[in-house]
């Protein structure tokens, strides 16, 4: 390739044109929300891979003629009814300062195309100033494209780019089948039918509801927009069955003049028939003045109730905290290696997964015990230690850049006596009304000292589940699980007879072991266990019990794991038991749930 993707990913900043490419989103969708009309809309910022792509082709260059790149972010803005791409299309053009003439289908009498329109505007100076990337070394502008498109077309327009226009294999592929693609040209036809007999089907509707004397559904079909569940008021309702010229000039006037009548009103927070009706009447000239004036004074009398009243002043409230992973256990030793190497190498380890939090905050952040402090804004890290004493305390909070509102805070420390403690805590904070999916979160550095050094919580933790082969392992089994001194749950899952209908313990070891401790019983210990617990054989068999610190226990049989069922199956088209999978990872989430 002529540009390379690292030089590409490293000049560019894709993260920060993809933020601008969001702020963009919002500031077209106020716009029309405001104009109550229906849409979707989408932004994305051009892969490097995707733009060392593209460079490849034949015209990108530095030269006069050559072209450049516009779409290093993209915006596709989907509307429902064919007769908004227009007033869309209008909107950008007052909005945003374009850069060339629209892209438009070029459709002949004798031939259907995917309709499309595209459009290209300068980057505002706002978001110019806060992107601090370095395109000079490609052809490129700042600038963004928008597609405009119709909900019939939007994904017409993904299969026609993959399966024609991009097809790998150029014209091959369609070559001497000729009939298949006009077969393909009358689905698109087709399309164009949807959009123009859509708009046709509400029109036709809005004129019965107008001979009708039915005001308020007249203007739903006649506008087609997202009315609030608010109806016409009742005044101006008889208002227009005393005066039908109005109700006339109303059911003629342009929906598209009414559109941007909205827009002109100002901020609005919902748009009611009232307030429609009161646009409508300032735009429409085919009735007489008088009546006009009147019906002003009526729509304002009903509609400065309406006016969206200043809010005052948030106060503001604290975040909610919620864990997200906790961890309390004591570090290995080897015998054959000094406790102050070891407190030093977890020491590092720690201080090297901050360095990688902050690596384009700060470079100067110790992995050794020693006071340090930085605040910036969204970031906070503040670090005690001491090597003399053994101890090493660490707390580091950040706001996050894909949850908005949503802050991560962690709490790191290590004590140094006979052995080395450690205790971590990971919350993410986050207002009282916001919900994030994945509360889990734990740190890199736990998987890294458990495997350099390992853990214990009286007994040391391991990745493999160990097994219980007689009397004598259930009797120590069932000590431990007694004992005051453990902090983390105990899984244990009792062997099949059939070796297929058994719960893969060794991937969930792998899972979990870190922060649970994994046992696998023999089927020849299962006698001993029936023994020490209030179940029988048929019921421990292939069954798995959890128990947590606090005494409470989870059992679950042969029977309901059998049963257990993903809500999103993204194993159904695997192999082997996903009953199994769909249990695994419903013990995991619990197990999960119960860290935090």
């Amino acid at each position: 390739m002529k540009y390379k993707v690292e030089e590409i990913q490293e000049k560019i900043h894709i993260g920060q044109l993809e933020g601008i490419g969001e702020r963009l989103e919002e500031d077209i969708a106020g716009i029309l929300n405001r104009a109550g009309i229906y849409f979707r809309i989408f932004s994305r910022a051009k892969t490097p891979f995707s733009i060392a792509g593209k460079l490849e082709k034949d015209g990108y260059g530095f030269g006069e003629g050559d072209k450049k790149i516009q779409d290093l972010i993209g915006l596709r803005v989907v509307a429902y009814y064919q007769d908004d791409t227009n007033i869309i299309r209008t909107a950008l053009d007052k909005t945003f300062r374009r850069v060339g003439e629209w892209s438009e289908t070029d459709n002949s009498e004798a031939e259907f195309k995917a309709s499309k329109l595209n459009g290209v505007f300068c980057l505002p100076d706002e978001y110019q100033r806060i992107y601090n990337g370095d395109i000079s070394r490609i052809p490129a502008e700042l600038t963004f494209e928008v597609q405009l498109r119709t909900i019939s077309f939007e994904g017409w327009h993904e299969i026609e780019h993959d399966m024609r226009y991009k097809s790998p294999y150029g014209e091959e592929f369609w070559r001497n089948n000729g009939n298949l693609s006009r077969t393909l040209n009358c689905v698109l036809a087709n399309l164009e039918l949807c959009d123009w007999s859509t708009i046709s089907v509400f029109d036709q509707l809005s004129y019965y509801h107008y001979e009708e004397g039915n005001w308020e559904m007249m203007l739903k079909g006649k506008f087609r927009l997202r009315f609030a569940a608010q109806p016409l008021a009742s005044e101006l309702i008889e208002f227009l069955d005393e005066n039908p010229a109005v109700a006339y000039g109303i059911y003629r006037c342009s929906r598209e003049q009414v559109v941007f009548a909205l827009l002109r009103e100002g901020n609005h927070g919902q748009i009611t028939y009232d307030l429609l009706l009161k646009v409508a009447n300032e735009v429409v000239t085919g009735y007489d003045g008088k009546l006009k004036k009147r019906l002003a004074r009526l729509c304002n009398e009903v509609t400065k109730e309406e006016k969206t009243v200043r809010s005052e002043r948030l106060e503001l409230k604290p975040l909610d905290v919620t864990p997200a992973f906790q961890l309390n256990v004591q570090l290995s030793h080897n015998e054959s290696v000094e406790l102050h190497q070891e407190f030093m190498s977890a020491v590092q380890m720690i201080g090297n997964w901050a360095r990688s939090r902050f690596r384009n905050i700060a470079n100067d952040i110790p992995v050794t015990p020693v006071d340090y402090e930085l605040h910036v804004a969204g970031y906070n890290l503040k670090i005690l230690g001491n090597v003399s004493l053994g101890i090493y305390k660490l707390e580091l909070d950040y706001v996050d850049i894909t949850r908005k509102g949503v802050v991560w805070r962690t709490n790191v420390s290590l004590e140094r006596s006979s052995r080395i403690r450690m205790k971590v805590a990971c919350d993410y904070c986050h207002p009282p009304d916001r919900f994030v999916r994945d509360s889990f979160a734990k740190p890199r550095f736990v998987d890294e000292i458990f495997r350099k050094i390992g853990y214990e919580d009286v007994l040391p933790m391991s990745l493999k589940p160990r097994r219980i082969r007689n009397m004598e392992d259930v009797e120590n089994l069932s000590a431990f699980i007694v004992n005051s001194a453990r902090n983390l749950p105990v899984v244990l899952a009792v062997e099949e007879e059939d070796e297929e209908r058994q719960i893969n313990i060794s991937r969930l070891a792998e899972t979990v072991g870190t922060y649970a401790h994994v046992y696998l019983v023999d089927k020849k210990a299962v006698p001993g266990l029936v023994e020490a617990s209030d179940y029988t054989k048929e019921e421990l068999t292939g069954a798995v019990w959890v128990t947590f610190r606090d005494g409470e226990d989870k059992f679950f049989t042969r029977k309901m794991i059998e049963e257990s069922r993903f809500d999103f199956n993204r194993y159904a088209f695997d192999q082997g038991n996903i009953y199994e999978k769909a249990f695994r990872h419903k013990l995991v989430r619990l197990i999960k749930e119960k860290n935090c």
